[in-house]
């Protein structure tokens, strides 16, 4: 097979009306939501829980399953006061949605990658 000019391979697709996923920079640092487990748990979780929830996600790193992140860093992210956070924590994590590790003075989270993840950075 000869060189293939990607950018004319990617418009007579195009052209045959397909849509071609093509990713730009601008795409990286992304955080994906998963549709279907996230409409199931949205009825079962406040709305500060998801508040929390996206405070987490927000600093996950790519490959990284394990955020380290303090009460107050939640609090400073969310706006939430401490006992909501707590609150809302111990929800999440009654939910299976994100899980505790390690001792209250650095604690860290697990984000279970059924609801969320992270874009791969360019």
């Amino acid at each position: 097979m000869g060189n293939i000019n990607l950018a004319e391979a990617i418009q007579t697709i195009k052209d045959m009306g397909l849509n071609v996923y093509t990713p730009k920079t601008k795409d990286s640092g992304f955080i994906k939501l998963y549709k279907n487990p996230v409409s199931k748990i949205l009825p079962k979780i406040s709305g500060n829980s998801l508040k929390v929830l996206m405070a987490l996600s927000c600093e996950l790193e790519w490959d990284e399953p394990e955020v380290i992140l303090t009460i107050d860093e939640i609090i400073k992210s969310t706006g939430l006061e401490r006992k909501t956070v707590a609150n809302c924590l111990k929800e999440l994590e009654e939910n299976f949605v994100v899980k505790k590790l390690g001792p209250s003075i650095r604690r860290s989270y697990t984000i279970s990658d059924c609801y969320v993840r992270v874009g791969k950075n360019k």
